[in-house]
């Protein structure tokens, strides 16, 4: 009886210093009306997914790599520098066949990118091309996030542009970013979540049944283009491919108010 006494009050004090007036939600900016609470971590086990980070077998004992610590708790967090380079994925076909599932792929990137750096997340070329096939860069001068791709082996490559969140950097776990990019074969529908902003929809293409294929040759760049052009520099926990498509945000949220300053605009895992 004490020991569930105590419980209850720590819930209640936990309820009132440290919610305040957040109200929390699963997933609160895709259904407003749940009051059901269920953390989760991005992509972590996952059936058939493909974590970039381990496929590289990347280890603080590489040089320009080191160990830092991320928003999820007991999960390895790398910060990547220069002269780290390990390009082109040794093996790209795990990549390249999430990308090509028949019914769409999910990429997720958690990361902490340094300031002003333009750097690639991923990038998938033919051999001695330069201009991709698929691509996700992320650009800290401009604060943009871009989307190049290519349908149905064309030549016309299309490109999509978000504005990355803004956050104060005094709050170390603010400047993380969570970021996800589903791409829906069947619907011809390209959903992008930031944080814990309300989900953007973007039209893959305006023909039906189109796809983004990549060829049997294609090569995948984590962190950068082909050239070591455009390198990404700074942290990241999460770099996975998902070879079906995400219906729901990988993470879970609290329902902020207006009043809330930006730093707390942020998804929280217990």
């Amino acid at each position: 009886m004490k020991i569930r006494f105590f419980l209850t009050l720590l819930v209640v004090f936990f309820d009132k210093t440290v919610l305040g007036s957040f109200n929390i939600t699963e997933n609160e900016v895709d259904s407003y009306g749940s009051n059901k609470y269920t953390p989760k971590l991005p992509a972590s086990h996952i059936k058939d997914e493909v974590d970039i980070l381990k496929l590289i077998n990347v280890t603080s004992k590489d040089q320009g790599v080191s160990l830092v610590e991320g928003p999820i708790k007991n999960f390895n967090a790398y910060k990547f520098r220069l002269p780290y380079g390990n390009v082109p994925l040794a093996n790209s076909s795990n990549v390249t066949k999430a990308l090509s599932s028949s019914t769409g792929f999910t990429v997720i990137f958690l990361y902490r990118q340094q300031k002003n750096n333009l750097g690639t997340l991923i990038s998938v070329n033919s051999p001695g091309r330069i201009i991709p096939w698929f691509q996700l860069s992320s650009n800290m001068k401009t604060g943009t996030l871009s989307l190049k791709y290519k349908v149905n082996l064309g030549d016309k490559l299309r490109q999509i542009d978000w504005i990355l969140p803004v956050h104060h950097r005094k709050a170390p776990m603010a400047a993380w970013i969570w970021l996800s990019v589903s791409v829906d074969f069947s619907t011809g529908t390209i959903r992008l979540d930031l944080d814990c902003q309300p989900s953007r929809f973007e039209s893959l293409t305006r023909a039906d049944g189109a796809k983004i294929t990549l060829p049997d040759d294609a090569i995948v760049y984590f962190r950068q283009e082909p050239g070591r052009k455009k390198k990404f520099l700074g942290s990241m926990q999460v770099a996975k491919i998902l070879p079906y498509v995400s219906k729901e945000r990988m993470w879970s949220c609290m329902r902020i108010t207006e009043s809330a300053s930006r730093q707390h605009r942020k998804p929280l895992l217990l």
